[in-house]
């Protein structure tokens, strides 16, 4: 298995793995999830913008994962001390794929990118419906920090 940073060309692959992605979400929160998946402008931009990269892992040459994230600067907050910050956007193992290690090498990029930045933090959301992908984080050693919380009002 391979890691490096997306390119262009990579987009297609991406999208596709973006729509597993998509369905495990609308699936489980229909009343959140309602539009379509990422766009091939919107991962283009990413690609090549600077305050975000996109992490890939190739097996036999095949795209087979992803890990979208961004830089986040915190500047003259009222509450919060000035930081720089990493954001776990998104991250995708082909279904095929799962559970030999590709999200653990891909989480493993983004730490090295943070040791480089310097960057005090690594942050995601996750679901709660996604249980998978949160004891996935916290086998990597991810703590809760909040809970965000909801009543659904009729």
């Amino acid at each position: 298995m391979v890691t490096r940073i997306a390119n262009v060309s990579d987009i297609d692959k991406i999208l596709i793995l973006e729509e597993q992605v998509f369905e495990l979400h609308l699936k489980s929160r229909p009343d959140w999830i309602g539009k379509n998946p990422l766009s091939y402008d919107y991962i283009e931009s990413i690609v090549n913008g600077d305050k975000g990269m996109i992490f890939v892992a190739e097996v036999e040459n095949q795209i087979v994962g992803h890990c979208i994230v961004f830089i986040r600067e915190i500047r003259n907050h009222h509450l919060f001390h000035d930081m720089t910050n990493i954001e776990v956007d998104d991250l995708c193992v082909d279904e095929n794929y799962r559970k030999k290690g590709i999200g653990k090498k891909l989480f493993e990029e983004v730490e090295k990118l943070a040791k480089e930045k310097g960057v005090k933090f690594i942050e995601l959301n996750v679901w709660e419906f996604n249980q998978d992908a949160k004891g996935f984080y916290e086998h990597l050693g991810m703590k809760t920090r909040l809970n965000r919380m909801e009543l659904m009002v009729e």
